[in-house]
């Protein structure tokens, strides 16, 4: 059954509800010509973007949506027409559907909340030109219901939301189920940014195409309801089903018959004889026309009756579409330029260096104050937040030996650079702290590492330790 057949205007309610039946239907072209490359370039903005900008492949990613869009609306609209269409035939045009208009969707119209159903008259409406048409354009298909797709926008903003809230609350609840303490310790797990920009992508993927299938389903209902154009696609099958016909035999009997029928044919006979005398009299009448002499100004070269093309205006629109290009590749570049310039500059680390990350984690607690560090460990201790506790007792001893002893640790030391650092200083009031700072290192990195628990009174120990590092100015 053909995906067309029957289409009917609807109210603009059905008429997204229908487009599900659209979206199932050609649901394995879009995980092969949409979610594949979506999570190839998904992924290869996380690889390729340094660590100390991880905002930066979900911003990219949110600028490209109308590109992949246009993807998933070249899907819908060769199928909607040709619903036998094989993969060979809907790749056909894909390029020109993708890059037609693609600019402005890019940058001013992707705030639009009609972007889904105008979509299609900019990319599938090839005789429209750019500005009054496209305004006029959209008016007319106003009356029949696209303003719907002010709702459908909202609609799909809270479901992405909602979807990613919801995987967000399951993830806790079950990380807490598995594994007691691990609301205390999401705070420092690495993994947790790139688990929920996969998330997002995933809901992307579903949400997107489900909302770009009922924005070109309300942009083909409102051309039913404005147009007739029920009428139009009904005559298009039936034409077809003619055109079938005869190349199944009709073709044939047409030209057997022709080639029986007579090849001349004869005019009528007049009655009588006409004197040559008033046949001329009858041609050089005036109202047979003739020649005049005459004079007047006129162009040398006079130019076919028709209409004259507006030269002024279709300049301008290659003068502007040149320049939104040119815009387009200029950011593109400047773009390429920033991220070469970022991963050689700071010669960025895989993810899986451990030691860099939380080392990074213990330096970010060394601007506070030691004390102050010292008696959130305790608390911590307290509520049973082991981690955090250990991760605040060593960064307070740490604080503690470069306010208080003038012991210098590199801004990105690890916790053994700074051990290293106490057991080769050579200054007597620091060597005597090696062995017990050392001690308070190697438990939290069997903690923080391994998840290896330090013994009991260990703990006690450390914060003694830190009081002792203390007293020295009290």
């Amino acid at each position: 059954m053909r995906i067309n057949a029957g289409f009917k205007h609807k109210n603009p309610k059905e008429a997204a509800d229908a487009s599900l039946i659209l979206w199932r239907k050609n649901i394995s072209l879009f995980l092969l010509l949409f979610a594949i490359p979506l999570w190839v370039a998904a992924f290869a903005a996380q690889i390729f973007i340094p660590d100390n900008l991880p905002w930066l492949p979900w911003i990219l990613i949110w600028l490209l949506k109308p590109f992949f869009d246009r993807i998933i609306l070249h899907i819908i609209s060769v199928r909607f027409f040709e619903n036998n269409a094989d993969l060979k035939r809907v790749c056909r045009g894909l390029g020109r559907s993708i890059f037609r208009g693609l600019a402005g969707d890019l940058l001013w119209r992707r705030f639009s909340p009609l972007r889904s159903a105008m979509m299609p008259v900019r990319v599938l409406e090839l005789n429209l030109k750019p500005g009054k048409n496209i305004s006029e354009r959209k008016k007319n298909l106003e009356k029949g219901g696209i303003n719907y797709c002010y709702f459908l926008t909202i609609w799909g903003i809270f479901l992405e939301a909602a979807l990613l809230l919801g995987l967000f609350i399951f993830y806790l609840t079950m990380g807490e189920f598995i594994s007691g303490g691990f609301l205390s310790s999401i705070e420092e797990n690495e993994n947790i940014g790139l688990l929920f920009y996969a998330a997002w992508c995933m809901n992307y993927m579903l949400v997107e195409s489900i909302y770009v299938c009922m924005g070109f389903n309300l942009y083909i209902n409102a051309r039913v309801g404005v147009e007739g154009w029920d009428i139009e696609i009904k005559f298009r099958d039936l034409t077809k089903k003619i055109t079938d016909k005869i190349k199944n035999g009709a073709l044939a009997a047409i030209v057997i018959l022709f080639i029986l029928l007579p090849a001349k044919s004869y005019a009528e006979e007049s009655s009588g004889d006409v004197p040559i005398e008033t046949l001329q009299r009858i041609l050089e009448s005036p109202d047979f026309g003739g020649e005049k002499d005459a004079w007047g100004i006129r162009f040398k070269n006079t130019p076919k009756a028709g209409k004259t093309p507006d030269f002024r205006s279709d300049t301008l629109q290659r003068i502007f579409a040149h320049s939104l290009q040119v815009i387009l590749i200029i950011f593109i570049l400047c773009a390429f330029v920033f991220i070469f310039i970022y991963i050689r500059k700071y010669h960025w680390k895989t993810k899986g260096d451990k030691e860099k990350t939380a080392g990074h984690i213990i330096n970010k607690k060394l601007r506070d104050d030691p004390k102050e560090l010292l008696e959130k460990a305790k608390i911590f201790n307290e509520q049973g937040k082991t981690r955090l506790a250990w991760g605040y007792c060593t960064a307070a001893a740490i604080q503690f030996l470069s306010l208080y002893h003038g012991v210098l640790f590199p801004p990105n030391a690890t916790e053994n650079d700074c051990a290293q650092i106490i057991n080769t200083d050579n200054s007597g009031d620091i060597t005597r702290f090696s062995d017990d700072f050392k001690k308070l290192i190697n438990h939290w990195i069997y903690l923080a590492y391994a998840g290896i628990n330090p013994p009991n009174g260990s703990f006690k120990e450390a914060v003694n330790f830190c009081v002792l590092l203390g007293s020295k100015n009290e």
